[in-house]
């Protein structure tokens, strides 16, 4: 038997007064998921562990493989230079970034939008005006576009150490940019020049014609760059290729695919998978029932729920959900095993993630012929469900052994 497992990212919600109280899981009109869970098992995992908040990178993560010894030294940057496919040297370091907008304050800056309005164009102009600003002390800093407001930065040259704070405030934070601060003595330099390089990345982008554009359009400025999870290169072992497996991943994300390519797997990049909400979902579900001719397992990661429930669109990811349950119909008679998960659970009322475990099922071709029960998979019902409460790792063993994987 081979597997599939679908991330929905950011799958799990609260109840959201909108929708009569219900998650947009609950809300939606999920045939194929309610079919694989009232003939499969179905019920609530931890990401992580039991109220532990989890982020997309440790979230995912967990469910590709990695070994949990490894979620607390998981530093986003790497993961996302590995999604780019770039080659860190020895003490590089290397940071996730967010094109901002920001407004210059005594002492620092406002953010006003984290996300920059979560620019689509221009990005690679940007990035060009950022790529000439000389950081001084035989450091070279480098920045790449990756999908909307999202870019990876790389620091090279001596006495670099990735111990430093964030400069994003986060979802969680307040609406003031975080000078980067030194947890360790020997990170001093690094935290420094963070700041910096950051002041005059604001200075550079401030004039450039890209903003000058958007502002005539009435859009946002993408003023800055906001960084966190700094950390130097890095190996990820993985459970996996310890039970002797091999492995592909179908995403548009660059933060799976960087763990897809950190964890040792086949990440397949196509034009028509991206991190939004146009991504090709037919294509992902098809792509991945082709690439179970060369791998034992297949992981197909969708980003779009998440997005939705960040900017506090509860409709919006109702309506994703139900895009996704269409596309999984095939998988219903592949001859696969089949599990659903999620990283994390994103609240649509905030927009922020929270510690709340997500709803999941295992689905075997066997179980086609089970006992049809009226369910409505979700959040509620998956409360009650026979699958045994367990960390992400816990459910992925689970997988590979109820569908003999």
């Amino acid at each position: 038997m081979k597997g599939i497992l679908v991330i929905i990212d950011g799958l799990g919600d609260l109840p959201v007064p909108e929708l009569d109280h219900r998650t947009p899981l609950e809300a939606a009109h999920t045939p194929v998921l309610n079919v694989m869970a009232a003939r499969g098992q179905y019920g609530l995992i931890d990401p992580i562990g039991s109220g532990i908040l989890p982020n997309t990178h440790s979230g995912a993560g967990m469910l590709l493989g990695m070994l949990p010894g490894q979620v607390e030294g998981l530093k986003r940057g790497p993961v996302e230079a590995a999604g780019l496919g770039l080659e860190l040297a020895p003490g590089d370091v290397a940071l996730r970034a967010n094109f901002a907008t920001l407004a210059a304050e005594s002492g620092g800056f406002r953010v006003l939008d984290r996300r920059a309005g979560r620019i689509r164009e221009g990005s690679d102009e940007l990035a060009a005006v950022i790529n000439r600003i000389d950081p001084g002390q035989d450091v070279s800093v480098r920045f790449w576009p990756t999908e909307q407001h999202r870019g990876v930065l790389v620091l090279s040259g001596p006495g670099l150490d990735a111990r430093v704070t964030d400069t994003d405030p986060g979802d969680h934070g307040g609406g003031w940019w975080m000078a980067s601060r030194p947890e360790a003595l020997a990170a001093e330099l690094t935290a420094g020049l963070i700041n910096r390089f950051s002041a005059e990345v604001f200075q550079a982008l401030s004039v450039s014609p890209v903003n000058h554009q958007r502002a005539q359009s009435g859009q946002v400025a993408a003023n800055g760059l906001l960084v966190r999870g700094a950390g130097h290169p890095m190996v990820l072992e993985n459970q996996v290729s310890l039970h002797s497996l091999t492995a592909s991943v179908v995403s548009g994300c660059n933060t799976v695919q960087g763990l897809g390519r950190l964890l040792g797997f086949t990440v397949v990049n196509d034009p028509r998978f991206t991190a939004d909400l146009d991504t090709d979902l037919p294509a992902k579900v098809s792509t991945a029932l082709r690439e179970l001719e060369r791998s034992n397992v297949v992981f197909v990661h969708v980003k779009a729920p998440d997005l939705c429930a960040h900017d506090g669109d509860s409709r919006g990811k109702k309506n994703v959900l139900e895009s996704i349950d269409r596309a999984l119909e095939p998988l219903l008679q592949a001859g696969v095993a089949i599990a659903v998960a999620s990283d994390h659970t994103t609240d649509s009322n905030t927009g922020r993630h929270t510690p709340d475990p997500v709803p999941a099922l295992l689905w075997a071709p066997g179980c086609a012929e089970g006992e049809m029960r009226d369910l409505n998979f979700g959040e509620t019902a998956c409360r009650t469900g026979a699958l045994p409460r367990s960390n992400s790792h816990g459910f992925l063993l689970s997988f590979l052994k109820s569908g003999n994987v």
